[in-house]
């Protein structure tokens, strides 16, 4: 089929519409995030289009006849989604032909076909959010569905077969989801007692109702800012995951209240409520299948309110709820609670029990050494209460909450983003931990009690000017709860074991850290299953003191194999930015295996001479915003196809 491409005249780097800058002004961090919406892509990445398909369930965000936003949970075998574009995500739902039609249908079916429709009536809305619980991974996506590409759609026995168009996607935070464990029903499930009404004086909630929504652990909510007179892809909607303790959200009578904790301060939700109050959600008891959506009218609630309520939350969302589908057994599968999200805050009034998932003892990490390699970066050594498990090039999150002594605030006129500071810090692991074999491919590792982070000191920054402020850390005795780790930004996997598999690293400044721990995670394994071809284009400003001895350790010395690893052929071409060939400190890098040095900023003509063969390899690029835009760029100018880039963010 034609893939369809939108085209956004409008900036990536400062695509928000009017209810997010709204939302984002109120919040004070609109400068902060104004170039952040970059990291959206128009299309699923390679790294999507392989998580979506292992899912065996999916959220999806549909609007109804009347433009009222629902959620849905649609669920198949591995493989039910597929994309083989990254612009089109194909949904194959087989239904169930063999049994008697459901009592009451997924609002879904009906939304698809008969839905608020856009563009002269051929296409309609759909947002969704792809959530593995099984280890927190999240990507969120939207788009449209053409009239003509809605192939089946049978709401009688649940068959469908869809060609949903990506127009925006973005990889989600782990913060407040549960780990659960799926297993499947042998016995069927009575679906007796399945509902569809509007909340009245006359029809409320039952009990069975109110208990699901007074235990839930999260929620899904879909919202929607739909404008078409905007020519870019500000417009459509959004399908996301909310999560807290159970017992996070408020029930009174038809009034939900929850808290929006911190998070990545787009306000992509928050927004579309700020601009259209219409909003779907989906309760899902993981213990009996059923399901309970909603739509209804939302509204925000900001300042000591919200911090009266829940202490942890910088706001509220207040929704009324209008209409309800209530499907028993609707989900075929069940999914026990293994672990809550250690990001959650305690609620008021509620308290765990000791031997709930999740509910014991934080994992500590304690700084132990500090080694600086200039004035503003340096890199900080921790040691946890437990071993932890992370990838080369993933990301570690820290609570420095005990720092924070102010307590809630209205005003802040010295430096308003203060306000809503969590102190909670992501930075990438710059150590590797320990393959699970010497012999072959490093897909797996063991789980470590130390790592570090290489932390450069930012310009008006709270912690990391704290952190660069310690000249001891046996005087500091510093230790902190480690939140999690965690990241998609790693080495791709070949799928030919036997084939040579082409990786470029193009980085800038500090956001060499990720490729550092990558490599050096390589450099453990004796011998990899695949070839491996890894060309790293590194832009400084000049030769830090540890720049030579980092790459040595990567590179080796001419001559010397001990930085050898069977299968890793390793170039670094390094760009100084600041220096000139007569200033001298480069002729240390210059013994290295490998290295090349150059003394001018990166171009995309420079990028073709180094890399010749980029167009063949995947690119992973890491560095200042301004710095990756302007390599995405580069790339684009080249012929890369956008699906083999991947670039590092923190969206929270």
């Amino acid at each position: 089929m034609p893939v369809r491409v939108q085209e956004s005249t409008v900036s990536l780097r400062d695509r928000w519409h009017s209810g997010e800058r709204w939302v984002q002004d109120q919040i004070h961090v609109r400068e902060e995030v104004e170039g952040a919406s970059a990291i959206f892509r128009p299309y699923l990445t390679t790294q999507m289009q392989e998580f979506v398909p292992s899912l065996e369930y999916m959220f999806l965000g549909t609007l109804d006849s009347r433009g009222r936003p629902w959620v849905s949970i649609l669920t198949g075998p591995k493989g039910f989604m597929k994309s083989t574009h990254g612009k089109i995500l194909e949904v194959v739902v087989k239904g169930n032909k063999d049994e008697e039609p459901e009592e009451v249908s997924d609002p879904l079916y009906s939304n698809l076909l008969n839905g608020e429709s856009f563009g002269h009536g051929e296409k309609t809305m759909w947002s969704g959010v792809a959530l593995d619980f099984s280890n927190r991974r999240r990507n969120k996506m939207n788009g449209v569905l053409y009239k003509d590409d809605l192939l089946v759609n049978d709401e009688k026995t649940g068959e469908l077969h869809v060609m949903l168009t990506v127009e925006q996607t973005i990889g989600n935070c782990p913060k407040y989801v549960t780990i659960r464990e799926l297993s499947y029903q042998t016995q069927e499930s009575s679906r007796s007692g399945s509902a569809r009404f509007d909340l009245d004086d006359d029809h409320g909630l039952t009990e069975l109702h109110q208990t699901i929504i007074r235990q839930a652990d999260c929620v899904f909510i879909s919202s929607r800012h739909i404008d078409e007179s905007l020519p870019d892809l500000t417009s459509g909607m959004d399908c996301n995951h909310r999560g807290g303790n159970p017992g996070f959200i408020h029930l009174d009578g038809r009034t939900i209240l929850f808290p929006d904790y911190s998070g990545n301060r787009f306000f992509n939700t928050l927004g579309n409520i700020a601009e259209d109050e219409r909003v779907g959600l989906l309760f899902l008891s993981f213990e009996t299948g059923d399901t309970l959506q909603f739509t209804g009218r939302a509204k925000i609630i900001f300042g000591q309110e919200s911090q009266t309520l829940y202490p942890h939350a910088q706001r509220l969302v207040q929704v009324e709820l209008d209409s309800v589908v209530f499907r028993k057994a609707a989900v075929p599968f069940r999914m026990h609670t293994k672990e809550l999200s250690p990001y959650n805050p305690r609620v008021p009034g509620h308290r765990l029990p000791a031997d709930a998932p999740g509910a014991g003892e934080s994992t500590m990490a304690q700084l132990t050494n500090i080694i600086r390699h200039s004035p503003d970066i340096a890199t900080f050594h921790f040691q946890t209460s437990r071993p932890i498990h992370y990838q080369p090039g993933q990301y570690a999150v820290l609570d420095f909450s005990q720092l924070n002594t102010t307590g809630y605030r209205h005003m802040a006129p010295e430096n308003p983003r203060s306000l809503n500071d969590d102190y909670i810090r992501t930075w990438t692991i710059s150590s590797a931990p320990d393959p699970a074999t010497k012999t072959d491919a490093a897909v797996a590792w063991k789980d470590s009690s130390n790592f570090t982070m290489t932390i450069k000191r930012k310009a008006g920054g709270l912690l990391t000017s704290i952190l660069h402020s310690i000249r001891s850390a046996s005087q500091v005795h510093l230790t902190v709860p480690l939140v999690c780790t965690g990241g998609e930004f790693i080495l791709p996997s070949g799928t030919d074991k036997s084939a040579l598999q082409k990786v470029a690293f193009i980085s800038g400044g500090i956001g060499s850290t990720p490729f550092i721990s990558m490599i050096r995670g390589l450099r453990q394994v004796a011998k990899l299953s695949s070839p491996l071809s890894i060309h790293w284009i590194m832009s400084v400003s000049q030769t830090l003191e540890s720049l030579p001895s980092i790459l040595k350790e990567l590179c080796g010395s001419s001559g010397q194999d001990n930085a050898s690893s069977e299968g890793l052929d390793l170039k670094v071409s390094v760009f100084l930015t600041r220096e000139s060939p007569g200033e001298g400190r480069h002729a240390s890098l210059l013994d290295l295996n490998g290295v090349q040095v150059f003394f001018k900023r990166l171009d995309d003509q420079s990028v073709a001479e180094v890399v010749p063969d980029l167009t063949e390899r995947k690119v992973l690029i890491c560095g200042p915003d301004s710095f990756m835009d302007a390599v995405r760029a580069m790339c684009d100018k080249m012929g890369v196809s956008p699906e083999s880039v991947l670039t590092e963010a923190f969206n929270f």
